[in-house]
């Protein structure tokens, strides 16, 4: 079968069968729907069986309106004006969970009845009115449900906020389905839900107005001076009204919060709640005590409802979503939500929320949240969880609140040594090697809770201050959580491998002649150390062949000057191989008048020996080889390339054996 809007139903018309559109204004039936009456008016004049007398009319009208067949309840819900402005007279007029009206019905009991079986007909005609698809048969295709269910006003936010604060006590798990289903098939619904956020924030702005809190101009209205105990009362339901029906609406339907929290929901929240609620309760107290019991108990739950939606909007960003998530996915970041849940709080302290955030931890424990977030395994910035609970205690101690428990406070307002040992005993069953004066500190700044304390010890998760006397025997005292500034410190403790004595090494540097011997004897060790055998070290002292560019600083020192490789040397006409050796031989070494020629001594060592043995025989001269050789470029004769080669090969005999080696090392160096 069709979709209702493509139906075509056939009927007969003088005697004549035609086809009428299943959704059209020919099935609608002209009844004449009553307005729902408010219980109130049963003490302010109206007779209590006229009340009686309306509500049973409306009741029948609706048992008759969900007898209808598919296509005549819609044509009726959509074409029927008069049947819509019924539904939303009892969505406005009747009485929540917190109004004095009902108590007004329980005191009569047929009134009572009468009233639970009117609205449970008008709750299951919006669960119809909100469902496309009854059957197999009776149905609507969703992209008309939606356009239907918009463009005539079958639903809008402020009707579905109403329903949820009349039903959602008692029915929220139908109707988180039902308002799914019409957010699914009408994305339109979220546009209008960020315009009521903004709407809620004027509200908010125009309660503070009227309580002088506000500017007139941002507020709407001009305060005209002191409430008067009835207009005190209003006020007081006024908030109760907007705290409940927002904290149902969002707990039946948690995809709100998004929306809210992008309008800044939130801040506008705890801005209401730190102006409003002290000022209300200074005026509740100069209530006679008749007024005043009722008042205070409606003012307390509007907090609790405001301090929950606070609760819910930040646990919906943070540590709800990091219990969501599993700690093995990787496609998102943990630390962003830990990031939230800190940036609200801490925005709460350097706004001196006191009054906000006091309330909200005493019903929401700011360090179980703390300890959620660290089992999970997620570091957080220690300096900004410090300040947050730093920021509690100091504005609990402004306000003259005692920043013990209530659990262990005695009669006369001091804290009760026996239950602050059973928390003692409690710890040391699970950790014994603990001392109990550190215990007792430990559970001091974990507000007395075991569990918190056990939890850091256990996690190696305590703060610095007292990780310290962690692991302090029972024989040792605890040392204080702070050291004072002035307090002289052995500088030798704070490293593990050395120990500095400050007194020996003044007194070896004051002894200059000491310190000479120390610098003589490490040179000696130094000299001795880079020593080579096979190393002639006759000329090391004098400034000949490689050595370290800052090796002398005086400027009249001797040193090798600087030589151009040459393999780098440009090839120039004037340049010939002539000229360099011409200029390695006539370069001048200094004479030293210090020390004798070794080899000079050699030889005339040799001679005495050889004059001693009696067989001296001078040998013959030996012959003058030609290693110069003529110009570069026109060749050279064979004797002079045999004497370069018997030159080169033999630079290793006779009494300077090493010099061929350091005049290879002296050409890797340039």
């Amino acid at each position: 079968m069709n979709s209702l809007e493509k139906r075509i139903v056939q009927t007969s018309e003088s005697g004549k069968t035609v086809g009428v559109p299943a959704l059209s204004l020919k099935w609608v039936e002209k009844k004449k729907f009553l307005n729902f009456v408010s219980p109130s008016t049963i003490s302010n004049g109206i007779d209590f069986k006229d009340w009686c007398e309306i509500t049973q009319f409306l009741k029948n009208d609706l048992h008759w309106l969900l007898k209808l067949p598919h296509h005549k309840f819609w044509s009726q819900i959509v074409y029927d004006k008069p049947l819509n402005a019924s539904l939303v007279s009892f969505l406005q007029e009747a009485p929540r969970f917190y109004s004095e009206e009902k108590d007004v019905l329980k005191a009569l009991p047929t009134a009572w009845k009468l009233f639970n079986e009117t609205q449970n007909l008008v709750f299951l005609t919006f669960v119809r009115m909100a469902t496309h698809k009854e059957s197999k048969d009776c149905y609507i295709s969703p992209e008309v449900f939606g356009k239907l269910i918009y463009d005539n006003f079958i639903f809008d936010i402020p009707k579905m906020m109403d329903i949820c604060v009349l039903f959602g006590p008692t029915n929220s798990v139908l109707l988180s389905k039902m308002f799914k289903n019409i957010f699914s098939h009408q994305p339109k619904y979220k546009y209008d839900l960020e315009e009521t956020a903004k709407g809620l924030i004027q509200v908010f702005q125009l309660i503070l107005g009227q309580l002088g809190l506000e500017s007139s101009q941002a507020a709407g209205s001009v305060h005209c001076g002191p409430l008067s105990v009835e207009e005190l009362g209003e006020l007081v339901v006024y908030i109760l009204d907007i705290a409940a029906t927002l904290w149902y609406f969002i707990d039946i339907y948690p995809e709100a919060i998004p929306l809210l929290i992008e309008a800044n929901i939130q801040n506008q929240l705890a801005d209401f709640y730190e102006k409003t609620i002290p000022n209300l309760c200074r005026q509740i107290e100069t209530v006679s005590p008749n007024v005043k019991e009722k008042m205070v108990h409606n003012l307390n739950v509007a907090r609790k409802f405001l301090l929950q939606i606070y609760n819910v909007l930040l646990h919906s960003g943070s540590v709800k979503l990091l219990l969501a998530k599993s700690h093995d996915d990787a496609s998102w970041d943990r630390e962003q939500p830990v990031e939230l849940w800190l940036d609200w709080l801490t925005c709460l302290v350097s706004e001196r929320q006191r009054h906000f955030i006091i309330d909200y931890n005493l019903i929401f424990q700011v360090q179980d949240d703390i300890d959620l977030i660290t089992q999970l395994g997620i570091q957080m910035d220690s300096t900004r969880v410090e300040y947050v609970k730093i920021g509690l205690k100091e504005f609990r101690v402004e306000f003259g609140l005692s920043l013990t428990p209530a659990s262990l406070r005695s009669s006369d307002g001091g804290v009760d040594p026996m239950k602050i040992s059973a928390l003692i005993l409690q710890v040391k069953e699970l950790l014994p090697d603990l001392h109990e004066s550190f215990i007792q500190v430990c559970l001091k700044h974990y507000d007395y809770n075991p569990e918190a304390v056990i939890n850091a010890v256990l996690e190696d998760n305590l703060p610095p201050h007292l990780n310290e006397g962690h692991h302090i025997s029972d024989q040792q005292p605890i040392p204080e959580p702070f050291v004072a500034f002035d307090e002289q410190t052995d500088i030798s403790k704070k490293t593990r491998t050395k120990t500095v004595h400050f007194n020996e090494m003044r007194e070896v540097l004051n002894d200059k002649q000491d310190m000479k011997h120390l610098i003589l004897d490490r040179v000696d060790e130094q000299l001795a150390a880079e020593y080579e055998d096979e190393y002639d070290d006759t000329y090391d002292g004098h400034a000949i062949g490689s050595e370290e560019p800052d090796a002398h600083t005086g400027e009249e020192e001797l040193r090798r000057s600087f030589v151009i490789p040459r393999v780098l040397r440009p090839k120039m006409e004037e340049e010939s191989e002539e000229e360099e050796e011409n200029y390695n031989q006539t370069e001048q070494k200094p004479k030293d008048h210090f020390v004798t020629n070794p080899e000079e001594m050699r030889a005339l060592a040799e001679q005495r020996r050889l004059s001693r043995r009696g067989n001296y025989r001078p040998g013959p001269t030996p012959s003058q080889r030609n290693v110069v050789g003529g110009p570069r470029g026109q060749g050279q004769e064979k004797e002079t390339i045999v004497a370069r080669r018997h030159k080169t090969e033999n630079k290793t005999r006779g009494a300077n054996h090493n010099r061929r080696y350091m005049a290879d090392r002296k050409r890797r160096e340039f």
